[in-house]
């Protein structure tokens, strides 16, 4: 259970200070901090100099967290002197050492308050305290604990909340939504609570797509019950927060996350917040994002939730609450990819397509190119399929620079191909390349296909979920229904008790008997008469229930029984007619302000009174067997009737919106075809058919559609359609008449008669006029369908003189049967009807108009303008001719505008005349408009017609007969006056007629004017003609361009360039009259490209230039060359040389073409084009396969072009030649420290590739190296090195052709250890001898040396006075006696410097050799000594090509001469050696070894007492 913080006013144990130490009745001044929400009281007024008092600089960070997970705040205090910092809880202490501990990092100086293992009880408000002795310091945080397991639902822990009083949490309205374990099992056909949520936070624009997903299809009582949901939920919103708004649904952004956001303002800003998804609450943070999945930002007012790391599981239904009321709801799905993006290879300038096929329609995919997103525009076209199942990327005008991989994102599921652009290698070079007008790429697959699979399936579960909701429905219906029997008893009592209802007449040949019975009586809203008709039996049909303000009955059957009368919303009476056996007939119950009563059974029960809405008198018809049709509802103001098949049945009469008439048509066996409603304000009809037949007419008309004949006379069906005249059906060869569409329609609807003298159904829907069934030959009407109607609808009579059912519908007039033609009046349809009646027209000022009414009979009728009669004179004619009345107005004028009105007896109908001008415009505007307008490209073009301010008219501008919209280049402006069209940036080819359309209701006006932009003319028509070509003459000939830009071309310019170079040379014009040019500046055998311009006051247009070079004269070419050799071969290259040709035909040759042919292959290619020629006779072919056979042949190239080509030369493989192993460039000499790895690369070359053999010291590799080889390279690696590894390391390469061998040395080494304790010791006056004890790692590298530093107290510096010492012994000379000397003595290799030994110091009265004269004179001392070694010479056996250095150490006084031998040969002056001699240390340095360096080395010492030498042996290894 998710645990929320309870502040409450009291202080619990562990809240606050204790009373030791923190008192609390400190009282100070508050001071603000830089940290907000930190309060802080300082104690004294004015703080010391240096002192602080605490304050925050990280405050605690409010937390949500799981049950059992890690939980800590952490703080960073300041302060001085240093606070002490104690933590607390509103409601509980903090004294448990298990549960709560406050640790200090000393380091980072933060305090950090843990909580391991944290349970729900620890959620509170915690807070943190910082004190010294100058102020104190306090912040809050929250932590909140989610329970695990926790569902959306589960009730709160009502007990705690009770005994806290806090009944409003007690009360928490539960959640429609539930998680899926805890979800009810759903009824068939129950809808979704998800449904309602996601309608709440949805626009309109996707309430149609939220009702299909769920399969709902009763969009009005979905809105209706919708409001009332959003009202409701308004109301508990408003208790938490305001301004509710920006409401966006979740969506995946280009990070990787999804979010989603809404806007608004807590009422309270410490109300609680949580987030669900599908029913349970999940946690978030609002601080740390990046530790936890989900997280929730606020910025400003807005909110913003999002995910991170997202899977497919994170797919659900999400909420965000305030408190217990639900503010925000989202789906979160996921879609994968059913066909995935293909590799595209497209040449240069070519269309690139991706395509996708994915399993949910989307309207947008996520388009990445090289990990940049992409968008539409001049680059990319983004398409997506009407279903939104296909996605396509195109990629405009490839470039080489488009290459890359592209993907397609749809949430988490992606895909990605690459783009492969391929230069075009046959565009001229320097030039660009026409675009492409082909596509290149596409998935490969059918994707139509996959897509509409994918949609049937979508269809599939949609209409599943439909079936599911109306089977509910159906079941809940029938439920209801039979649960009516029990309540018909108490129907009749609701408003009228008792009705008699009185059985006429119909008939007037056979009188039937009058019975009065009671019967319980219905309500409904009626104004008028609805009866049925008479069936032959004497019964009555079915009287339909509509809303009717009249008298709706049930007919009178043969038997004496009353046929049901249809209930409706009735202000008028409603019964059921009596049957055979006494009883009545159900009378339809509704809404009735009259009476609506059933008819009375032969047992005296009465039957239930139906109900309906109808505003007149709706009747259904009768069929044969005494059964009627339904009578087809409609809001109609007219009349609408229902038609009567041949077996006394009638199909539905179609509903709609209908401001005219409406009836469907009667088919030849006594049925109607339903009349389509839709929205007319005029007459539409189909097309007529080759047999005769029309096709339907529907749409949008302003005009009169009616149905067409059928070559046999029939009409085909009239669609119905927004039109503003009248739609009838068309009569058939039989006499018949096809269904007359129903509509919103202002004119008359009606149905045909056929043959036979019957009517096709007339549709019912929205009419302000009649909609009556037809006649048909034996008298009876067809059905009239019933709607919505202000008029009459009656039902058909039958030949046996039965009427047909009357559709029941809102009609203010009446609905009664229709009549036989066998008798003058049929039952009830034998009185006067009217059968065509007045619509609204519009008159033009001046113009005669006509209105006529057409009545079922011949009967006598008045006219009412506004109420008043009319009569003949006075510039109106009324006539009657027969069943015709019309009305002629001769002029109209504007006193004829008005209401007119016919009435005959108590029938009528009435329609509006309106009289008015066409719009008209100015004469001098109209002159001044037709005037063209001229810019040039890029500019502006601007258009203004002024006209006379007028009602409901209508401007509309139009280019080249197509209508412009204001946006994009174009900008339309409407004024009351005057109208402007602008076209920004004008192009060549906006050029045209532009005109503006002036329409209102009595017709339209235009006014035409010419756009002309002007731009350079377009480039000559080609081909160019070469009409003459000699070896002095070239003469062309150019077609003029096809647009001249909009002003004359005044020359031409043209142009040249020869054959092999590069510049163009302008030679001249000519006239716009001639476009022929002789060029007379040409040399015999080269030739000459050219290229035209076509020049107008606006510039130059583009080149025309001649597709190939034109030759001056005869085309001479060369012979052959000799055949080529091949000089070399490689795998990468073949050398060629050849001989020019003998003969070259007395025409220089610039150069040669060299051709390839591999084998077994009949192509020959050129490796080099004739404009590029090769100017000597060797050439490297490179663009050659490794181990593939090659021919050549070469072609001699002069000004006429390539020659004869040479023979081939002999086939020639790519590959290397056989050669022994041979190694470039190795280093033979390597030092690595101790630890590190070993790395010996050795290149090498070698055909056939050798086998590689590796040895240490000429024994086989430890097992641990690692050899790796590669083409012409072999690394040899030791991981982590030994000194142990320190070896000599030889390669061997071996083939067929030899073998080679190579010696690596490889020293492995660390920093020496220091030497030995150094002692000083004088036995010569003025020098000491140093010695010290060896490094210990002496006799594990033989490149360790020692270095001497000497320092004395006069200078006070170390300074090195000996340096490259092999031995452990140096003299230091000039020791002068008062003066302090230290030695330090470094042992040195490749690695460095040891850690010196440090001598005892030397001074004037230490360390003396005691001198005994025994008696003898000190004069008489002698320290003359022959020459002495005292360090001799070492054996080296060095590598070739290494350094090398020889140290010996030499005494004797005086000092000695020291020569240096080689194999007995002095090289003290040789300079490939280096000799010194510092101090007795004779040294000679070698920087290379050679192979004749080795020998016998000797050192000759040689004073005035003697001689001393030394020698040894250097041997030189390969």
């Amino acid at each position: 259970m998710f645990k929320r913080t309870k502040v409450t006013d009291g202080t619990a144990t562990g809240q606050g200070p204790d009373a030791e130490n923190w008192d609390g009745k400190e009282v100070g001044f508050r001071k603000k901090s830089k940290v907000p929400g930190v309060m802080i009281t300082q104690y004294i007024e004015k703080l010391p100099e240096g002192k602080s008092h605490p304050d925050f600089t990280r405050k605690p960070i409010a937390l949500t967290i799981q049950e059992g997970k890690f939980a800590f705040f952490k703080a960073i205090v300041t302060g001085d002197p240093k606070p002490t910092v104690v933590w607390s809880r509103n409601n509980g202490d903090v004294s448990d050492p298990a549960r709560y501990q406050s640790k200090y990092d000393p380091n980072s100086n933060e305090h950090t308050f843990e909580m391991p293992h944290v349970k729900p009880d620890q959620a509170d408000t915690y807070k943190c305290f910082a004190k010294n002795e100058y102020g104190q310091a306090m912040v809050t945080v929250v932590l909140n604990v989610i329970e695990v397991g926790f569902k959306m639902t589960k009730a709160p822990q009502q007990q705690a909340e009770v005994a806290n009083c806090n009944f409003k949490k007690v009360l928490k309205r539960r959640s429609k939504v539930v998680p899926k374990a805890e979800e009810p099992e759903k009824k068939e056909g129950e809808i979704d609570p998800k449904f309602w949520e996601l309608l709440m936070s949805a626009d309109k624009k996707d309430y149609e797509r939220i009702c299909a997903e769920f399969g709902v299809t009763d969009f009005r009582w979905m809105l209706k019950k919708l409001n009332e949901m959003k009202r409701e939920r308004e109301e508990e919103q408003a208790e938490f927060v305001k301004n509710l708004s920006d409401l966006k649904p979740i969506h995946i952004n280009a990070d990787g996350t999804a979010s989603f956001e809404l806007e608004f303002d807590l009422l309270d800003p410490s109300s609680s917040i949580y987030l669900y998804k599908d029913g349970e609450m999940i946690p978030y943070t609002k601080e740390l994002g990046d530790k936890m999945k989900h997280c929730l930002r606020k910025v400003g007012r807005k909110y913003i939730f999002s995910m991170r790391d997202l899977m497919p599981e994170d797919a659900g239904f999400y909420q965000l609450d305030v408190e217990d009321v639900n503010m925000f709801s989202t789906d979160f799905k996921m879609v994968d990819f059913l066909v995935k993006i293909q590799e595209v290879k497209a040449m240069e300038r070519e269309d690139a397509v991706f395509e996708c096929v994915i399993s949910a329609p989307l309207s947008k995919l996520m388009w990445f190119g090289k990990n940049m997103p992409l968008e539409q525009g001049d680059k990319y076209d983004i398409e997506v399929s009407e279903d939104k199942l296909i996605h396509r990327l195109v990629v405009k005008d490839c470039m080489v620079v488009d290459k890359g991989i592209y993907a397609a994102c749809a949430g988490i599921k992606s895909c990605n191909a690459w783009l492969v652009v391929e230069a075009d290698k046959g565009a001229p070079k320097g030039k660009k390349t026409a675009r492409k007008t082909t596509r290149a790429g596409g998935s490969g697959t059918d994707l139509q296909k996959v897509a509409q699979e994918q949609q049937q399936i979508l269809d599939k579960e949609r209409e599943e979920r439909k079936e599911k909701i109306k089977a509910a429905r159906e079941a809940a219906a029938e439920a209801a229904a039979a649960e009516e029997p029990e309540k018909t008893a108490d129907s009749g009592a609701g408003k009228d008790k008792g009705a008699a209802v009185k059985v006429e007449r119909i008939d007037k040949t056979s009188v039937a008997a009058t019975t009065t019975v009671a019967g319980d009586s219905g309500s409904g809203h009626s104004a008028g008469k609805a009866s049925g008709g008479a069936k032959q039996d004497g019964s009555h049909a079915d009287a339909g229930g509509g809303h009717s303000a009249g008298k709706a009955s049930g007919g009178a059957r043969k038997d004496g029984s009353i046929a049901d009368a249809g209930g409706g919303h009735s202000a008028g009476k409603a019964s059921g007619g009596a049957k055979q056996d006494g009883s009545h007939a159900d009378a339809g119950g509704g809404h009735s302000a009259g009476k609506a009563s059933g008819g009375a059974k032969q047992d005296g029960s009465p039957a239930d009174a139906g109900g309906g809405h109808s505003a007149g008198k709706a009747s259904g018809g009768a069929k044969q067997d005494g059964s009627h049709a339904d009578a087809g509802g409609g809001h109609s103001a007219g009349k609408a009737s229902g038609g009567a098949k041949q077996d006394g049945s009638h199909a539905d009469a179609g509903g709609g919106h209908s401001a005219g008439k409406a009836s469907g048509g009667a088919k030849q066996d006594g049925s109607h075809a339903d009349a389509g409603g839709g929205h007319s304000a005029g007459k539409a009809s189909g097309g007529a058919k080759q047999d005769g037949s029309h096709a339907d007419a529907g749409g949008h008309s302003a005009g009169k559609a009616s149905g067409g004949a059928k070559q046999d006379g029939s009409h085909a069906d009239a669609g119905g359609g927004h039109s503003a005249g009248k739609a009838s059906g068309g009569a058939k060869q039989d006499g018949s008449h096809a269904d007359a569409g129903g509509g919103h329609s202002a004119g008359k609807a009606s149905g045909g008669a056929k043959q036979d003298g019957s009517h096709a159904d007339a549709g019912g829907g929205h009419s302000a006029e009649e909609a009556s069934g037809g006649s048909r030959q034996d008298g009876s009407l067809a059905d009239a369908g019933g709607g919505h109607s202000a008029g009459k609808a009656s039902g058909g009579a039958k030949q046996d003189g039965s009427l047909a059912d009357a559709g029941g519908g809102h009609s203010a007039e009446e609905a009664s049967g229709g009549a036989r033609q066998d008798e003058p009046l049929a039952d009830a349809g034998g009185e006067p009807g009217i059968t065509s009646g007045l619509s609204d027209i519009h008159a033009i000022r001046g113009q005669p108009a006509e209105l006529t009414v057409k009545m079922n009979t011949d009967c006598d009728g008045a006219w009412f303008k506004d109420g008043e009669p009319l009569k003949s004179g006075g510039g109106i004619s009324i006539t009657k001719d027969a069943n015709i009345h019309k009305l002629t107005i001769h002029s109209c004028r504007d006193t004829d505008s008005g209401l007119l009105r016919f009435v005959s007896g108590d029938l009528s109908t009435e329609g509006r005349i309106t009289v008015g001008d066409v719009p008209e415009f100015d004469e001098d505007d109209l002159h001044k408009f037709s005037k063209p307008v001229i810019v040039r490209v890029g500019q502006n073009a601007a258009f203004k017609m002024p006209f006379q301010p007028q009602e409901s008219l209508t401007v509309s501008w139009f280019k080249d007969g197509t209508e412009l919209k204001d946006g994009g280049g174009v900008k339309i402006v409407r004024e009351p006056n005057h109208s402007r069209l602008l076209l920004r940036d004008c192009l060549r080819s906006d050029s045209g007629e532009i005109k503006i359309q002036l329409k209102n209701p009595f017709g339209a006006v235009e006014a035409t004017s010419q756009l002309i932009v002007l731009d350079r003319p377009g480039p000559p028509e080609g081909p160019v003609e070469t009409v003459e070509t000699t070896s002095s003459v070239i003469e062309i000939k150019w077609n003029p361009p096809k647009d001249d830009g909009g002003s004359a071309v005044t020359n031409y310019i043209i142009e040249r360039q020869e054959r092999g170079h590069s510049l163009w040379t302008k030679l001249g014009d000519v006239s716009a009259e001639k476009t022929s040019f002789r060029d007379r500046n040409v040399t015999h055998g080269k030739k000459y490209s050219y290229r035209i311009y076509a020049e107008n006051p606006q510039g130059l247009s583009d080149s025309l230039e001649t597709a190939d070079s034109i030759m001056a004269g005869i085309m001479i070419l060369s012979g052959p060359p000799g055949k080529p050799k091949v000089v070399s071969t490689s795998k990468t290259c073949i050398n060629l040389t050849w001989t020019p040709p003998e003969d070259d035909k007395g025409v220089p040759i610039i150069g040669y073409q060299v051709e390839k042919r591999k084998k077994d292959t009949n192509q020959w290619l050129a490796l080099n084009a004739i404009n590029e020629p090769i100017e000597d006779v060797n050439y490297a072919v490179k663009d050659v396969t490794e181990g593939a056979e090659y021919e050549f042949r070469v072609s001699a190239i002069n000004e006429s072009g390539a020659g004869d080509a040479s023979p081939p030369s002999a086939m020639a493989c790519a590959k290397n030649p056989n050669m022994r192993p041979c190694f470039k460039d190795p280093e033979d000499f390597l030092v690595v420290r101790a630890g590190n790895s070993v790395r010996v690369k050795i290149s090498y070359e070698a055909e056939p590739p050798p086998h590689i053999t590796w040895l240490k010291d000429d024994e086989p590799i430890a097992p641990w190296i690692n050899v790796i080889n590669t083409e012409g390279m072999s690394q040899l690696v030791i991981p982590s090195s030994k000194r142990s590894d320190s070896a000599i390391y030889t390669i061997k390469a071996k083939n067929s052709v030899g073998e080679a061998f190579f010696d690596v040395e490889v020293r492995v080494t660390d920093e020496p250890k220091c030497p030995g304790p150094v002692e000083l010791e004088q036995t010569v006056y003025g020098k000491v001898a140093v010695s010290w004890v060896p490094s210990p790692d002496q006799e594990l590298d033989d490149r360790l040396y020692y270095v001497v530093s000497q320092h004395d107290s006069n200078t006070r510096m170390w300074k090195t006075v000996a340096d490259r010492l092999f031995a452990n012994t140096y003299t230091a000379h000039n020791i002068l006696p008062g003066i302090e000397y230290h030695f330090r003595v470094y042992a040195k290799n490749d690695m460095g410097l040891s850690d010196p030994s440090q001598s005892p110091t030397w001074g004037a009265n230490s360390n003396r050799v005691p001198i005994s004269s025994n008696g003898v004179s000190s004069m008489e001392i002698s320290f003359e000594r022959p020459p002495s070694i005292l360090v001799p010479l070492k054996v080296h056996t060095p590598p070739k090509g290494y350094q090398l250095y020889m140290t010996c150490a030499v005494r004797g006084c005086p000092t000695p001469n020291v020569s240096w031998y080689l194999n007995n040969t002095c090289i003290n002056s040789d300079k490939n050696y280096y000799i010194t001699n510092s101090c007795g240390v004779c040294s000679m340095y070698i920087l290379r070894v050679r192979e004749n360096d080795g020998g016998e080395y000797r050192v000759v010492a040689v004073n005035s007492l003697g001689k001393a030498e030394c020698s040894t042996k250097l041997t030189v290894r390969d």
